[in-house]
């Protein structure tokens, strides 16, 4: 694909050729035509296992008052549920976001030179010709970063839906345990059910398959916007880092990788977060009844979640998730790029 586009005169979709002389081929034959797909799961992987910790605190302080600070939440996380609190529904995630950021990498990367030919080179845009690469490259960017995370969507909503399901479980049981009459509360007191297969089913018996995908809209706009700023601005900053570096902006080095790995990640992240935090509490209404009709309580009235605005209230949990954002995508776009050039 980054061929494709380099023939047609725009920049490549994320990295660059292998580097044949220094690879290690380490891929079969009836596995290379999936090299890349592999190389971002296992990147995505490795990135999403480190930030976890910090998505579980991002989770909770954008859906309970009751913290007084990133610290309160870390504290009383740890001292009631362990090293183990802060990796509660890993699996799901794990795997699907793994997945997920694989499907973006491809999607993104196919669609791009077809956007890249119907902005620039068809009859309707033979004016367009003269912008510069750079300015030409963003439009082109976002709209196939938004075909990507739209396109993923479909496929992430359910497991993100079983991560936030894991992480809230034991917070929301808890507090609508007080509901309960002083008899029935011992016997409610269970270690909660936190394997991503009893979610599922537990999710399943109270809502249905539909049920899967609580806050979906939120969650497809979210996907869509946010996927179409991290493409263009990682893209973009990576650019303008190799031309200050390297004074050849097709010259990759791993300092620009980083610092547009890191960024992408956290300004794609600032400009969407209003949203996230809608889908989180859709998404914490939705669990919050799947508990109560469980322990025998009436489910609480549909709240009509309306969008977030840009105040304070929308971005609670937004500096963990920042930090957590650079972080990640530090890792992933670091590895991925790596292994694009070296392992063959």
């Amino acid at each position: 694909m980054s061929s494709d586009l380099k023939v047609r005169g725009g920049i490549p979709a994320i990295t660059g050729e292998i580097d044949y002389t220094n690879a290690f081929h380490i891929f079969p034959e009836t596995l290379k035509p999936f090299r890349s797909s592999i190389l971002a799961y296992s990147s995505s992987f490795l990135s999403t296992l480190i930030g976890f910790p910090l998505d579980t605190v991002k989770t909770r302080m954008q859906t309970h008052k009751n913290f007084t600070s990133y610290w309160d939440c870390i504290l009383k996380t740890y001292s009631k549920e362990g090293i183990k609190g802060f990796f509660r529904g890993i699996w799901a995630p794990i795997v699907s976001t793994s997945f997920s950021k694989s499907f973006s990498v491809s999607i993104f990367t196919a669609v791009k030179p077809e956007c890249y030919s119907l902005f620039y080179e068809t009859r309707f845009n033979k004016d367009t010709k003269e912008l510069h690469p750079f300015l030409r490259n963003i439009p082109v960017c976002f709209v196939s970063g938004l075909i990507a995370g739209a396109g993923v969507s479909l496929f992430a909503c359910p497991f993100e839906y079983t991560k936030i399901y894991a992480q809230l479980e034991k917070l929301v049981r808890n507090k609508s345990l007080k509901e309960l009459p002083a008899h029935m509360q011992t016997s409610h007191q269970e270690v909660p059910r936190t394997s991503t297969l009893a979610i599922v089913k537990q999710i399943l018996k109270h809502d249905g398959f539909i049920g899967l995908y609580s806050g979906y809209k939120y969650h497809l706009l979210r996907d869509a916007v946010s996927t179409g700023f991290y493409y263009s601005i990682y893209e973009s900053m990576k650019w303008a880092s190799n031309n200050v570096i390297n004074a050849d902006p097709t010259k990759s080095s791993p300092f620009s990788v980083l610092i547009a790995g890191g960024f992408s990640g956290v300004l794609s992240w600032v400009l969407i977060f209003p949203v996230d935090t809608t889908k989180s509490l859709v998404q914490k209404d939705a669990v919050t009844n799947i508990l109560r009709r469980d322990q025998g309580l009436a489910p609480l009235p549909p709240k009509h979640r309306k969008l977030q605005k840009f105040e304070k209230r929308s971005y609670r949990g937004l500096a963990i998730s920042i930090t957590r954002s650079f972080l990640v995508n530090m890792v992933f776009f670091s590895a991925y790029e790596a292994a694009m050039v070296y392992l063959a």
